[in-house]
């Protein structure tokens, strides 16, 4: 039997006849083998076909100097390392712990949550992100605030990257524990 999406996994556990504790139980099984299945491939940084992701750009070092006034009025360099990241290769970092799982009778679900879950979803998906700069604007240290110029309305393709979705070894994997919890119910 071969199945293209949850819905028909959904439609064969409806078809047994199981009282409605083992169906939760059923479906509290399959939902955390799902969410250790994506936990998984997020962190191994590979998408659900078992591919890597593409690699980032490498990211420069930068260097701030500041003059700062010596004990005598002299006004000396200092110089001040800025990381902008440790290590860019972690795109998803931090996104597994927002995987959260919704349980009940008929069905089971697992998806992101939370802020990390919005931008791992528009990862997921590839969308298209609207943000608005100011264009010959200054930043007030006093205020805290970029002031002036023209606000610019721009759009960003975000790349896809897909870390959630169905696959042939998640269905696999879900149907040998359907077969598995069918037998020890027709058993016993």
């Amino acid at each position: 039997m071969q199945m293209t999406n949850p819905e028909q996994l959904t439609a064969a556990i409806n078809n047994l006849v199981m009282s409605d504790d083992k169906k939760i139980e059923l479906n509290r099984l399959l939902a955390n083998k799902t969410r250790q299945y994506f936990r998984g491939q997020i962190q191994q940084q590979r998408d659900i076909d078992d591919n890597p992701y593409q690699a980032r750009r490498e990211r420069k070092v930068s260097f701030i100097y500041r003059g700062v006034r010596g004990k005598h009025g002299a006004k000396h360099r200092r110089r001040k390392l800025v990381l902008n990241t440790i290590n860019n290769k972690n795109m998803l970092t931090g996104l597994s712990r927002a995987l959260k799982t919704s349980i009940s009778k008929e069905d089971f679900e697992v998806g992101v949550t939370g802020v990390l879950g919005r931008i791992g979803r528009q990862h997921n998906e590839g969308q298209t992100l609207s943000f608005t700069t100011r264009m010959r604007g200054f930043y007030n240290s006093k205020t805290n605030q970029w002031e002036g110029g023209i606000k610019v309305k721009g759009n960003y393709q975000m790349p896809k990257r897909t870390f959630i979705g169905w696959t042939p070894a998640l269905e696999r994997a879900l149907l040998a524990i359907v077969a598995e919890q069918f037998t020890t119910s027709v058993e016993s």
